[in-house]
């Protein structure tokens, strides 16, 4: 999918990405990296706010589903049913938000379940690293698709 049009997608359906100042760096159906700047993010002690950082997470898992379910069906509902969240380090400055697509068993268990029943769960996981590549984010959310 063309990086342009998710970032557009999500600001125009998922207007909370624009007031985030999200970028979408990458939209592959394999990978969703988004940058998002601290300046609209910041919090009283001027590192980026937790819940920036949260619905940051959850929106790049999100367009991992949204891009692979896209080329299949555009009727499918997407939504989050649990998420948690460690945050392991403070971030201090602009940062980058990974979320990688579950390997292709995972995925094809997921899409069977999704067309046998209309409805399907999986767990996706997203990350942001720091300098010198430390672990300073990691997100792990359940993610329904639904078949309208």
């Amino acid at each position: 999918m063309d990086k342009n049009f998710l970032e557009s997608y999500l600001n125009t359906h998922i207007p909370l990405s624009q007031h985030l100042g999200i970028k979408v760096r990458k939209a592959g159906s394999d990978k969703v990296i988004l940058y998002v700047p601290l300046e609209p993010n910041i919090n009283h002690k001027q590192t980026a706010f937790g819940g920036s950082i949260h619905a940051a997470a959850t929106l790049a898992c999100w367009s991992v589903m949204f891009i692979n379910l896209k080329k299949h069906d555009s009727s499918i509902e997407i939504v989050i049913s649990r998420s948690e969240i460690e945050y392991l380090v403070p971030l201090k400055d602009d940062f980058i938000v990974e979320s990688i697509a579950p390997d292709k068993e995972e995925w094809l268990l997921f899409e069977e379940r999704l067309n046998k029943k209309g409805k399907a769960r999986i767990q996706l996981n997203a990350t942001i690293k720091q300098e010198h590549n430390m672990l300073a984010v990691n997100y792990l959310g359940d993610f329904v698709a639904i078949k309208k």
